[in-house]
């Protein structure tokens, strides 16, 4: 069975302490890893680019010059695509949606084989005695010093009622507090090392 190793809020060593087999004894391939990945940062992407058509510029309604007689091709608009100043073709209209689901069984999939390949890695701590948190940064910092953690990219796992968790960690550097709700494959993999609460470890479904 996989382990992690638990510090209490003090940053004093614990025991190591068993990890569920459903979040954390799954084997998820790396195609579906990228593909969570790429789904997560497609819902990111919000729809901002806006070209204007020929019929949004401003320009004169009048004819460019006359339809015959001149020995020119045919024209009759300054705003058609092909001239400098006209409307852009086949632009961004500002209303792409972007959005992408994958099925709720290949998510949890996704999320356990993440989590997985963190603890295998030894890259998975537990905090314990978070109900006794101050919500402080200078205890939050102690306690990332006190653990090793010093310099690493974290990401600290909370469960929903761990206020003074939250207020403790997310203004360090280099630290992203996640609502274990929130928990994804993505930012799981773009952090070095995680940090759990025992609390939010329970929540884990």
């Amino acid at each position: 069975m996989t382990t992690a190793q638990s510090y209490n809020l003090k940053g004093e060593r614990q025991e190591k302490l068993n990890l569920p087999k459903e979040q954390f004894g799954v084997n998820a391939s790396p195609s579906l890893l990228a593909q969570a990945v790429r789904i997560f940062l497609s819902n990111q992407r919000r729809a901002a680019a806006k070209t204007k058509t020929r019929a949004e510029v401003a320009k004169t309604t009048a004819k460019m010059y006359k339809q015959k007689g001149t020995g020119r091709a045919r024209h009759g608009s300054y705003a058609a695509p092909i001239f400098v100043g006209g409307g852009v073709a086949h632009g961004p209209s500002g209303e792409q949606n972007y959005r992408m689901e994958l099925p709720k069984h290949l998510k949890r999939k996704a999320l356990a084989g993440a989590l997985t390949e963190k603890a295998k890695a030894g890259e998975l701590t537990i905090l314990t005695g978070g109900e006794k948190a101050q919500g402080k940064s200078k205890e939050a910092q102690k306690w990332i010093e006190a653990a090793g953690l010093s310099g690493k990219r974290l990401i600290v796992t909370v469960s929903s009622d761990q206020e003074k968790i939250t207020r403790g960690f997310r203004n360090l550097e280099k630290t992203r507090v996640v609502n274990i709700n929130n928990l994804n494959p993505y930012v799981v993999m773009t952090h070095q090392h995680m940090v759990i609460t025992l609390e939010a470890l329970k929540a884990l479904k």
